[in-house]
């Protein structure tokens, strides 16, 4: 029986993130348990850009092929608009979520919270976004 794994090493994925923020995201395995994932997104008259590191838990044994949960944390940079002056912010980012990946087709699905919290500005702490990823060279 073959082995499947819910992730691809090496292979990146990009796509889009629906949710707080919405923008791009873009994510890389180093295996199938370590990835990076970066995120630009905007929201409520702010602009992000984040990156994160992610330990990836396959499911696959216990559901179906192809599913993870995954937990991690990083940091932000970005603007705020506030009482029509634009700032800048910086903080850190946790983030944990579910991961499906198709075994057909190169396309990866995932439901994550994501709450920032920032050094200047008033914290997200109820971000939840859907990603629609395309996994390129699969």
């Amino acid at each position: 029986m073959q082995d499947l794994q819910a992730q691809s090493k090496g292979n990146p994925q990009v796509g889009i993130r629906l949710g707080l923020p919405l923008g791009a995201t873009a994510r890389y395995f180093f295996d199938d348990a370590n990835a990076v994932e970066g995120i630009a997104g905007i929201y409520n008259q702010t602009f992000t850009v984040t990156g994160l590191y992610e330990r990836h838990f396959d499911l696959s044994a216990l559901t179906v092929p192809g599913f993870a949960w995954y937990v991690g944390g990083g940091a932000h940079l970005g603007s705020r608009r506030i009482d029509g002056n634009t700032r800048f912010i910086a903080g850190f980012d946790g983030i944990a979520g579910l991961d499906y990946t198709f075994t057909n087709i190169p396309l990866n699905l995932s439901l994550d919270w994501k709450p920032a919290v920032h050094f200047t500005t008033p914290s997200d702490l109820a971000s939840f976004a859907v990603s629609v990823r395309y996994t390129l060279n699969r």
